[in-house]
């Protein structure tokens, strides 16, 4: 007998039992999977997403406002953020008879799961994971929360596309990966800009920089526009000497956490217009739903929520959304159900679109925040 009679014959049974007999109805456990990396170098991201999605659960399995009579299961497995691990789990998922799986943070880990997920005919809906080619497969059963890697720079383009009169750039980054990256991203925006990279100044990360070297740098080039790569400490320095530049550029994009969090401006007195920052998400979001997701989520773990999480949670949502739409808990039913999704998340708008070479591949849009007296603040680009 499959899931689908299963699930019609306890449904019956359960609305007999509560209009003949008075007793309440027993809820039926649906069973979603969630990979993500608990172990290795991305734990701290795992953890994170993992707290969201237990918060998502206790919420969604306790609300007064639940009119089917089902209850979320979480089954949890470790990727490690390896491609073997992640394959081996998602296999581990499947066996244990999992409706759907959410997760997936990084990329070949992600896309070697995908690939299990898809031959077994599972819904699988990532979370973080970016690398264009993983909706780029013809996959059925793949479908992406989150932006693919080369759309994530559409807000800094736009922005540039706004301001006029900017032509020539420098970038400041620190020396590392992330640093790396993101020039890499941004040479690609300003090419297609018509702006020109005139410097690229670098300074290291293990030991206190030499501000006098790139900001007399920066002195001298005096450009238009300043991009800013800084996951340090740093960067508060950065954005105090951008303050008493004598020729100070007319608009600086800084990128990195530091430059999500308003103290980095305050202790750097930030005085000036005109410095952007750019995130996937923030807290000052203008979704709804976000502040109670902040407050529950501090509450409950005592720190702060990221992109990840609200990744993970607004994952959850969806999940949930199509889990309630589905005719039954059978994974082709959810497919379905997703494959309709069009919805309101912490995360912003979901709904799954095909164009180009992408299929079933959600696209929120980053957000653009200006310092503005006192508060990081979304902007419309």
């Amino acid at each position: 007998m499959n899931n689908k009679k299963i699930f019609i014959i306890v449904l019956i049974t359960a609305l007999l039992g509560s209009v003949v007999f008075g007793f309440p109805a027993i809820a039926q456990e649906i069973r979603i999977g969630v990979l993500l990396p608990l172990n290795g170098k991305l734990a701290i991201i795992g953890d994170l997403e993992k707290k969201a999605v237990e918060l998502a659960q206790e919420q969604i399995n306790t609300s007064q406002e639940v009119t089917t009579n089902q209850e979320i299961v979480l089954m949890f497995e470790d990727s490690m953020g390896e491609p073997e691990t992640a394959k081996q789990a998602m296999e581990q998922l499947i066996d244990e008879g999992v409706s759907a799986i959410i997760g997936g943070c990084s990329s070949s880990a992600t896309f070697a799961a995908a690939a299990v997920a898809e031959d077994k005919g599972i819904p699988f809906l990532i979370t973080t994971a970016s690398a264009d080619r993983i909706t780029e497969m013809d996959m059925k059963y793949i479908f992406r929360l989150c932006l693919p890697s080369s759309e994530q720079t559409k807000t800094i383009a736009a922005l540039l596309n706004r301001r006029k009169g900017l032509r020539r750039a420098a970038i400041l980054r620190e020396k590392s990966r992330f640093g790396e990256y993101e020039t890499r991203k941004i040479l690609k925006v300003c090419r297609r800009a018509r702006i020109l990279i005139t410097d690229i100044v670098s300074y290291a990360t293990s030991e206190k920089p030499d501000d006098a070297a790139y900001f007399r740098r920066l002195q001298e080039v005096a450009p238009d526009l300043l991009f800013v790569f800084s996951k340090d400490l740093e960067a508060t320095r950065i954005l105090a000497l951008c303050e008493v530049m004598e020729l100070p550029p007319k608009l600086i994009v800084a990128k990195g956490k530091p430059f999500l969090n308003p103290l980095t401006f305050l202790e750097a007195q930030v005085a000036r217009k005109n410095i952007y920052t750019i995130s996937l998400w923030h807290p000052s979001a203008p979704y709804p739903g976000v502040g109670e997701f902040i407050k529950a989520f501090s509450d409950k773990y005592g720190i702060e929520a990221d992109y990840h999480a609200a990744q993970a949670y607004a994952a959850m949502q969806v999940i949930n959304d199509a889990v309630s739409r589905a005719l039954s808990p059978e994974p082709a039913d959810i497919k379905e159900a997703l494959e309709q999704t069009e919805m309101m998340t912490v995360y912003g708008p979901v709904t799954f679109q095909s164009y180009g070479d992408k299929d079933r591949q959600n696209r929120p849009s980053p957000l653009l925040l200006e310092w503005q007296e006192g508060q990081l603040r979304p902007v419309q680009y």
